[in-house]
């Protein structure tokens, strides 16, 4: 067991002495931070993401298409009990409500958020539409109604996404090239014949990983606490096993690669293959409600959301399990299948074929 830890320091030493590793996993995620938190630290989005209560209302249609028709707007269309609580979640910059009768009126719900001059802009913009699909006419009363709501910041919502981006780059381009490089030098080799167990060599290896990944992590937070005054909201128990989970899911991930990849370069281009898309389809830097439909089902394939997606809901949110189980699930079940796959084909040698 000492023999085991020994290994473990020695890989974690390894990890934060390769400059290059450290400025893909710790350095180029910090920046993002940076960069972002002074432009946005404090505001939200600029295009308006806009719930419409489903209603018989006769304005619907023509409310509907105006919004549509304006870049300015995300539409969104649900029952009020799901539209009310996406506001309140802050998935929403307004909610609105369409009279059922002809001398009804029509009601702007907005989240109590006293910083939020988003929301400001969003409802001047929205009466401007409201009042061109009446036509001008005053006789239909426009109220406004808030709701109490979480008061998030840009970089609440945006550290989530930047910490699965650093777990991503740490699990799937750090281990793949590794492994393959092992392989390609001999080293596994030569570890096999030696009375070390390989398989406390490899998990070493991937240990290690795991705790350079959670240690950026926490440089992250502390960053984005630090600089920008970023909130964790929820359990942080619940917090560190879904970064826990990530970590597992990419760097099995990055275990597949190594074991099918030929030489590093094979594995680094695999790599940047399969993060590259994934680091601006899974709701990183941009809402996936703010994406386009067709997109929906390609952002569905990419493990990365799941795993922004299982880190946003109790850090931005203070929800727990019960709101990202499915995701964990998800997360769990690409693991399984890419630790088979790397049980299944990975090689000792750089045998060529």
């Amino acid at each position: 067991m000492n023999s085991f830890f020994a290994m473990l320091i020695a890989n974690i030493k390894m990890s934060l002495r390769n400059r290059q590793a450290m400025f893909w996993n710790l350095a180029f995620p910090a920046l993002f931070i940076i960069l972002f938190g002074a432009i946005w630290g404090n505001d939200n989005f600029s295009t308006f993401s806009v719930g419409i209560i489903q209603s018989d209302s006769p304005l619907h249609n023509e409310v509907v298409g105006a919004l549509r028709s304006s870049d300015a707007f995300s539409v969104h269309e649900g029952t009020e009990t799901d539209e009310l609580a996406a506001l309140a979640d802050d998935n929403r910059d307004l909610v609105i409500a369409l009279p059922t009768t002809d001398d009804g009126a029509i009601t702007i719900y907005t989240a109590d958020r006293p910083a939020d001059t988003t929301a400001l802009i969003a409802i001047s913009t929205t009466r401007t539409v409201l009042t061109s699909v009446l036509g001008g006419d005053l006789g239909t009363p426009i109220n406004e109604v808030t709701v109490d709501a979480l008061n998030t910041t840009f970089i609440d919502w945006f550290m989530p996404g930047i910490i699965a981006m650093s777990l991503m780059n740490t699990g799937i381009i750090g281990i793949s090239t590794a492994f393959v490089t092992f392989r390609e030098k001999g080293i596994l080799r030569r570890i096999k014949v030696t009375p070390f167990p390989l398989w406390k060599f490899l998990l070493a290896r991937v240990l290690g990983a795991m705790i350079v990944g959670l240690m950026s992590t926490f440089v992250l937070i502390g960053l984005g606490m630090l600089l920008f005054g970023a909130q964790v909201r929820g359990n942080w128990l619940l917090v560190i096993a879904v970064i826990i989970l990530v970590s597992t899911c990419m760097l099995s991930i990055g275990a597949a690669i190594a074991a099918i990849a030929r030489n590093v370069e094979t594995a680094a281009a695999m790599g940047n293959m399969i993060t590259f898309p994934m680091m601006f389809l899974s709701g990183v830097f941009f809402k996936i409600s703010s994406m386009p439909d067709w997109m929906r089902p390609i952002m569905a394939v990419m493990p990365l959301k799941y795993g922004v997606n299982a880190l946003r809901e109790p850090m931005l949110y203070g929800k727990g399990l019960s709101a990202i189980w499915l995701d964990c699930v998800i997360l769990l079940g690409v693991s399984a299948v890419c630790i088979i796959i790397a049980v299944r084909f990975f090689k000792w040698d750089a045998t060529p074929k």
